[in-house]
């Protein structure tokens, strides 16, 4: 039920990103609290710098060396194969940004799943403020001492906040 009023709500706000939504079924976050934070770390970020590694194109774990998306395969977290590559993905993406977010936006800002989807919409691809109507890419390049070559970095950052993981058939 709160989906669907949640769904109402942001279709009346941005058509776009509410068809986008409703077209997603799994949420990365919600799996890795639902799955995984009662016996690792509360939040996937902690647990991806904390404990993971990634020497090549695979997240291993930082002590055992084992591939992630492997020892899920193999049970740990009894997941399935969807789960499975939405959380390997959303770890990877966690990796990757290096926790831009984290170092620069997490001292003035919640969460960033938290204040994106309150705070952010995606139109046409583009992210703008929910209530500001800006541009956040432009906005960006003069807020939150970011560098010329983190405000697309940041911006991907966002977006994937907004942008849960869709079906893999």
């Amino acid at each position: 039920m709160h989906k669907l009023i949640f769904l109402i709500v942001l279709a009346h706000v941005s058509p776009v990103f509410a068809a986008e939504l409703s077209s997603q079924t799994i949420d990365p976050h919600q799996l890795y609290e639902q799955n995984c934070a009662r016996c690792h770390e509360p939040h996937a970020r902690d647990f991806v710098h904390k404990k993971l590694i990634r020497p090549g194109e695979n997240l291993l774990g930082r002590k055992s060396n084992k591939d992630v998306r492997e020892l899920l395969k193999a049970g740990h977290g009894k997941l399935t194969l969807k789960e499975i590559e939405t959380i390997v993905d959303h770890m990877t993406n966690i990796y990757q940004s290096g926790r831009l977010y984290h170092k620069k936006c997490r001292i003035c800002h919640d969460l960033s799943v938290k204040f994106a989807r309150l705070n952010l919409i995606l139109k046409e691809g583009k992210l703008f403020g929910r209530y500001s109507g800006n541009d956040i890419e432009q906005f960006l390049s003069a807020h939150g001492r970011l560098k010329a070559n983190e405000v697309s970095k940041m911006v991907d950052v966002l977006k994937r906040q907004l942008i849960t993981t869709k079906n893999k058939d």
